[in-house]
C-alpha cells in the first residue's frame, strides 16, 4: 500500500511538473520581444517565435534553455537548408562563430591551471614559431594572455574573418599570422596601442591564444581543447572538422543571408581559425558548455576548471570584458554572453553568474542578431533573470518628484547631474552635455533611461524625510555618489 502510494505521488508531481515547464516553453516561445522600458498602462509588446522567424528569413532554429543547473528544454524549428524539407533536429550541427572564443578561452585558462602559461606573462616568451612585434607600444607594456583574452591587447584587427570555401585550399594557422598568399587574412597583428589601455575587438588576438595553447601542450589546438573542454562536459556533437557534412553521421544546417537566400555554390564557409571562429555545435552542447562554466564559478567538484580561474574568467578586466565573454549587470556582473556571426549563421550563448540558468540560440542565417535577442529576453521573462527583462514604468507620484528634482554634484565635480520636472515627467541632464533624457522609475528606489535597465541605474538616500545623495552606477559597478546641492 505504502509503495502504491508513493507511486501516485511520484506520477502526480511528475504531471504537475510537466504541464509546468510546458507552460514555460509556451510562455517564451510567445513572448518574444526586445529588451524595453514599457509606459505603464500598456503590455509589453509580445511575438511568437515562427512568427519571427518567417518575418526575419530564417529557416532553422535550435534553443535551449538551462534552469537550476540543468537543461530544463531543448527545442528546434524550421529547415536545415532553404532548399530542402529537412527538419532541424537536436543533432543539427551549426556553426556557433564567436562563441568559440569562451572555448578558447578556457582552454587557454587550463593551461594557466597546468602551470605552462601566466596570466600577466610577456606572451612572446612562449611563443616559438611566430612573435608579435616590438614596438614602442610594448616596450611600455608587454602583450599578456590576460590582455589577448580582454581584447586589450592594443591590437587593431577588429572584428572576423571571410572564411574559405570548402572547395579550396584551406592554409594552416601559421600561414595565415604570416599573411601566406594562400591567405586572405590581410590585416596585419600590429600592437597600435599600449595594451591594456584600450578595449578593441581583436579575432587576431584569439589566433595568437590558439598557437600558445598548440605549442605548450606539444598537440593540435582541437585535440587540446577535445580533451579538457568537450570531453569532461560530455559535449559529443561539438567539432572542429572542416567538413562535417562529409561524415554520414553529422547533418548540418547549412548556411543563409538574411535575405533567406541559399550561400552561392556552397552550403557554408571553412574557418581555419579555429580558436576564434571555428567549432560546429549544438544548443544541447552549448547548454554543457554553459553549466560547466557556472559549476566552475561555484567551486563544485570535479570542474573543468579551478574556482580561482574562474573567478577571474567572469571579473571585468577592461569594460565589461572578463577573460574571453563579455559580462551584463549593474552592480556586480549578473551575466556573462558571447555571440558569434559567420556568413551564413548567428548564434548567442547568456549565462547567469549567481542562478544557475541560462539560454542558446543557433540560427542558419546571418541576420538573426533581434531574433535572438528577443528570445534571450522573453527567457529572463518567463524565468525572471536578474537582466535582460523588459519592465513597465512604475508611477513617480507628483510630490515625490518636486523632491528628486535639484542639483547633484560629487566632490571632484567630474559629474554633474541636474534633475527638473516637465509636463508631469522627471528629465536629467549631465554637465557639459547637449541632450536631455526621461527618468523611468522601474523599482522601488531604482530609476533608469528609456531601454537602458542594464546599463545605467539611479537611486536616492534619504535623511529626515529629505533627499541627500543621488547614487549613480554605470554597468558592472562603475559608481559615483552625487549630493544634492539644493
Amino acid at each position: 500500500m505504502k509503495r502504491l502510494l508513493l507511486l501516485f505521488v511520484f506520477l502526480v508531481s511528475e504531471s504537475i511538473w510537466s504541464q509546468d515547464l510546458e507552460t514555460r516553453i509556451q510562455q517564451v516561445e510567445n513572448g518574444l520581444t526586445l529588451q524595453a522600458i514599457v509606459p505603464k498602462g500598456k503590455p509589453i509588446p509580445a511575438r511568437n517565435i515562427l512568427e519571427k522567424l518567417r518575418e526575419h528569413k530564417i529557416h532553422g532554429a535550435s534553443v535551449a534553455v538551462v534552469h537550476n543547473g540543468k537543461i530544463d528544454w531543448l527545442k528546434t524549428y524550421g529547415v536545415t537548408d532553404a532548399e530542402s524539407a529537412n527538419a532541424v533536429t537536436t543533432q543539427t550541427l551549426f556553426q556557433s562563430a564567436s562563441i568559440g572564443k569562451v572555448i578558447t578561452a578556457l582552454a587557454a585558462l587550463k593551461l594557466v591551471e597546468e602551470g605552462k602559461l601566466e596570466l600577466d606573462e610577456n606572451v612572446n616568451t612562449k611563443l616559438k614559431s611566430w612573435k608579435l612585434e616590438e614596438n614602442e607600444n610594448t616596450k611600455v607594456q608587454a602583450v599578456t594572455l590576460r590582455h589577448l583574452l580582454s581584447h586589450s591587447a592594443g591590437l587593431t584587427d577588429n572584428y572576423g574573418f571571410l572564411g574559405y570555401d570548402p572547395k579550396d585550399r584551406v592554409p594552416t594557422l601559421l600561414q595565415i599570422l604570416r599573411k601566406d598568399p594562400l591567405a586572405n587574412t590581410k590585416k596585419s597583428l600590429a600592437v597600435k596601442r599600449v595594451p591594456g589601455t584600450v578595449e578593441e575587438y581583436s579575432g587576431g588576438g584569439y589566433l595568437i591564444i590558439q598557437l600558445l595553447i598548440e605549442e605548450l601542450s606539444g598537440i593540435p589546438f582541437e585535440a587540446y581543447v577535445q580533451q579538457h573542454i568537450f570531453d569532461p562536459l560530455d559535449m559529443t556533437r561539438s567539432t572542429y572538422h572542416y567538413r562535417p557534412d562529409t561524415k554520414p553521421e553529422n547533418v548540418i544546417a547549412a548556411g543563409h543571408r538574411s535575405n533567406g537566400k541559399s550561400l552561392k555554390n556552397k552550403k557554408y564557409h571553412i574557418y581555419p581559425e579555429k580558436g576564434a571562429a571555428g567549432p560546429w555545435t549544438t544548443a544541447e552542447d552549448l547548454a554543457k558548455l554553459l553549466m560547466g562554466i557556472q559549476k566552475a564559478y561555484k567551486g563544485k567538484a570535479n570542474s573543468i576548471l579551478s574556482r580561482e580561474l574562474m573567478k577571474e574568467f567572469m571579473t571585468p578586466q577592461i569594460n565589461t570584458k572578463g577573460l574571453g565573454v563579455n559580462l551584463k549587470g549593474l552592480d556586480v556582473p549578473k551575466a556573462f554572453w558571447h555571440a558569434g556571426q559567420n556568413l551564413g549563421y548567428t548564434a548567442l550563448f547568456y549565462g547567469l553568474t549567481e542562478e544557475e540558468g541560462g539560454a542558446v540560440v543557433l540560427l542558419n542565417s546571418d541576420g538573426g542578431e533581434k531574433l535572438m535577442q528577443a528570445f534571450i529576453t522573453s527567457v529572463a521573462l518567463a524565468y525572471d533573470w536578474p537582466v535582460m527583462k523588459s519592465y513597465t514604468t512604475m508611477e513617480t507620484p507628483p510630490e515625490f518628484q518636486v523632491a528628486l528634482t535639484g542639483t547633484y554634484q560629487n566632490s571632484s565635480r567630474s559629474k554633474d547631474l541636474f534633475i527638473t520636472q516637465k509636463k508631469g515627467k522627471l528629465i536629467v541632464q549631465s554637465s557639459g552635455a547637449r541632450g536631455s533624457f526621461q527618468l523611468y522609475r522601474i523599482g522601488e528606489n531604482h530609476y533608469t533611461f528609456k531601454d537602458t535597465q542594464d546599463y545605467y541605474k539611479l537611486s536616492f538616500t534619504f535623511e529626515n524625510g529629505k533627499v541627500v545623495s543621488l547614487i549613480y552606477t554605470e554597468s558592472i559597478g562603475k559608481t559615483v555618489v552625487l549630493k544634492k546641492t539644493d
